[in-house]
């Protein structure tokens, strides 16, 4: 399994994020610019995953059980003592209130189009 702490490192932290139908925004803590190799990897695990249609589960589960169980958390966040949960099984489990899809291929083609910073140690990503 790779996943964008294989590119960037285990120091890399979610800031923010913005899901809409024709587009997102991905802000995360990261000390220096992404360099175009590293976006291209990136890019190529996020698209590797839409055509495998692996489904997405949600689940309702207590914060600390969440976190534990290694679920990304927002630095800083207030949760309450229950969280909902939004897993891709073998790749990414984090604690979000958001709508999801019900499987990864509904996503469909994914592109990033831009990298930039926007405050001090942390970068975003526009797809």
């Amino acid at each position: 399994m790779r996943r964008s702490e294989d590119v960037l490192g285990a120091h890399r932290e979610q800031a923010g994020s913005l899901v809409a139908p024709d587009r997102l925004r991905f802000d995360f803590m990261h000390f220096q610019p992404v360099t175009r190799e590293e976006l291209d990897r990136i890019d190529g695990l996020s698209t590797s995953r839409s055509p495998a249609n692996t489904p997405v589960t949600t689940d309702v589960r207590s914060t600390q059980e969440a976190i534990a169980a290694g679920a990304m958390a927002l630095f800083g966040e207030k949760y309450g003592d229950q969280v909902r949960v939004v897993s891709v099984p073998g790749f990414s489990m984090e604690l979000c209130g958001g709508t999801h899809v019900t499987a990864t291929g509904d996503i469909g083609f994914f592109v990033i189009v831009a990298e930039g910073g926007v405050a001090a140690g942390v970068r975003r990503i526009e797809a």
